[in-house]
């Protein structure tokens, strides 16, 4: 019997159980996360909006949106398709890529006027149509249920989002969600706590199509949630004191 003591002592299972619970031991005395490394709090907020979800949406132009731009008597600067790039430009003749996500097609007709009255026509008059809509997507991914790519129904807002995922895991870290977006061509991202937005503490964000959310992985969690998994070899260490 003593034998066989030494034996379950010195198995695979008992040495990888007895180093999950020194790892855990570790981390407890430490940081549970990376430092976050990008705008938190208010600054989160000024780079991201809170937004109004409950709001109409206006069609805006989004990437892989096809337009078709059509300058008044000038047919060498219109374009009958134009598509609108993962970074929210457009490629127009003389102006070369101009921003246009984020502005609803009259917007962009009186940026384009403005644009081409100011180098190249005298008085122009510009028209836009937005005549393919591309899909509304998000992605989430991280400690959520099911990450993925997700059809936004409507307006929807961060917590929706993640709700989109079949909402946080067992080992998320609510205060380390990551929202990333961009705003005229630029990757900008914003470091936000679902845990105080759920509490009504801190307003819900929009999330605009092609937004990417990323819920942070909680490293104590995931340590427990490791050593409940192998919670049978108590029974086995029980069972076999009893009989030592």
């Amino acid at each position: 019997m003593f034998n066989q003591h030494l034996t379950l002592r010195g198995s695979p299972k008992v040495k990888k159980f007895i180093a999950i619970l020194a790892l855990a031991g570790l981390l407890a005395g430490c940081s549970t996360g990376p430092r976050p490394v990008l705008p938190s709090g208010q600054a989160a907020y000024e780079l991201i909006p809170e937004g109004n979800v409950v709001a109409p949406r206006r069609q805006v132009i989004g990437p892989n949106d096809q337009l078709s731009i059509n300058v008044f008597r000038e047919p060498d600067l219109s374009v009958a398709r134009a598509i609108v790039d993962n970074d929210g430009n457009i490629q127009v003749p003389l102006l070369g890529a101009v921003p246009a996500a984020g502005l609803t097609a009259n917007e962009f007709a009186r940026d384009l006027e403005r644009r081409f009255g100011a180098r190249y026509l005298v008085d122009p008059s510009v028209t836009v149509a937005i005549t393919e809509t591309s899909l509304r997507q998000v992605t989430v991914t991280g400690a959520v249920m099911q990450p993925g790519v997700f059809e936004m129904p409507s307006r929807i807002s961060l917590v929706d989002a993640v709700a989109l995922a079949r909402g946080p895991s067992q080992v998320a870290k609510y205060n380390q969600v990551v929202v990333f977006r961009r705003v005229n061509g630029e990757r900008v991202g914003g470091l936000f706590d679902l845990g105080r937005i759920n509490a009504g503490i801190d307003p819900d964000i929009e999330i605009l199509p092609g937004d990417q959310v990323i819920v942070g992985t909680d490293k104590l969690k995931q340590v427990y949630r490791d050593v409940l998994q192998t919670a049978p070899l108590f029974s086995t260490f029980a069972v076999f004191s009893r009989s030592f």
